[in-house]
């Protein structure tokens, strides 16, 4: 049986996650390096205290953490990162914008969706997912 990704209508398809890839991985390394080594996880802390959330300095660096590693997982891809990616997004989407996407969440709610696509899709051929999800014979 012939492989969907090589058919004409999907010739593209590999170097069209790949982007998507690049874009994610790059924006949210930048976003969160920003917080990270500029010193903006305060900054967050803030914004997570006056939403009572439990132990804000805590939730910020985790989160920002949690991207960072996502982002470089992304980068390499290995569709776990999305996963990580996706969940953090969804929780900031959810609970930190109140799931307003069209306007304050619109943003975050479109890296969730990358995210998201990244997951189901893998992360293309050139990809470390190769090596994790092999289909054995």
């Amino acid at each position: 049986m012939r492989n969907l990704t090589e058919s004409p209508r999907f010739e593209y398809l590999n170097i069209a996650i790949l982007l998507v890839r690049f874009w994610v991985g790059t924006v949210m390394l930048k976003h969160s390096g920003t917080y990270l080594f500029q010193g903006k996880v305060p900054e967050l802390a803030a914004f997570l205290e006056s939403l009572n959330w439990p132990f804000p300095l805590l939730m910020a660096y985790a989160s920002q953490i949690a991207e960072f590693a996502a982002g470089i997982l992304i980068l390499l891809g290995i569709r776990y990162g999305a996963w990580i990616m996706a969940f953090t997004l969804g929780i900031a989407v959810i609970f930190a914008h109140s799931g307003k996407i069209y306007s304050e969440a619109e943003l975050p709610f479109n890296y969730f969706l990358m995210s998201i696509v990244l997951s189901l899709t893998g992360c293309g051929k050139p990809s470390l997912d190769k090596g994790f999800f092999r289909k054995s014979k």
